[in-house]
């Protein structure tokens, strides 16, 4: 699958003036700061982007910041045009799960869910979607599109339209909850994780009454 296109790399007023007057290669390149300040927000918060606190993060001058960028502002662009990448790919991928056996996209689901890193990540961008409204339509069009895989795999288990997204919904939020409520309540196992999912892709025994309200 092709990667997503990303947007032309902005030179910085500063770079542009440096070029012209010399030829010597910054030691690191546009990626590298777009990466380490990435590495940076997932471990502290968007608090922690900051130019002094990344050149002490990444053992350089504020020199080299500004051979590829104008201020912070131009970096905090760069850092979510590449998130945005990262998940237009993801979306390609999570459409790709309704090809495979419906064991295998449970089993797929799960690995994300039990994985603490996902969690981590996941809490900071949110939190940094709060802020930025581009970061924010991902984070939703992610959302949605995990909502309307889980749904189909929910009638493709066997469960009626209500029962698919009533339990869709719930697989949604509990990962929304694995990741917000990892710091004030008991983290659960992956074992205990997984049943949890168990619980919810396995429809009633077939003699098992509804009850009524």
């Amino acid at each position: 699958m092709p990667a997503p296109e990303v947007p032309p790399r902005p030179r910085s007023k500063k770079a542009q003036s440096q070029r012209q007057g010399r030829g010597r290669t910054p030691r690191l390149s546009h990626d590298d700061w777009v990466d380490g300040a990435l590495a940076l927000l997932a471990r502290e918060g968007t608090p922690a982007i900051r130019i002094p606190r990344l050149c002490a993060e990444l053992g350089v001058t504020k020199g080299s910041f500004y051979w590829h960028f104008d201020d912070i502002e131009q970096l905090m662009k760069a850092m979510a045009d590449r998130w945005r990448a990262v998940h237009t790919r993801a979306l390609d991928e999570l459409g790709a799960l309704d090809s495979i056996p419906v064991e295998q996209r449970i089993e797929q689901m799960t690995t994300l869910l039990v994985d603490q890193r996902t969690w981590i990540v996941e809490a900071t961008v949110r939190e940094w979607a709060r802020q930025d409204p581009t970061v924010s339509e991902t984070v939703r069009s992610l959302d949605n599109k995990i909502f309307a895989i889980l749904t189909e795999t929910m009638t493709d288990l066997g469960f009626d339209a209500t029962q698919a997204r009533l339990r869709a919904g719930a697989m949604v939020y509990l990962g929304v909850g694995l990741i917000h409520g990892r710091e004030s309540m008991p983290i659960p196992t992956p074992a205990e994780i997984r049943t949890v999912i168990d619980l919810l892709v396995t429809p009633p025994p077939a003699d098992e009454e509804t009850p009524g309200p």
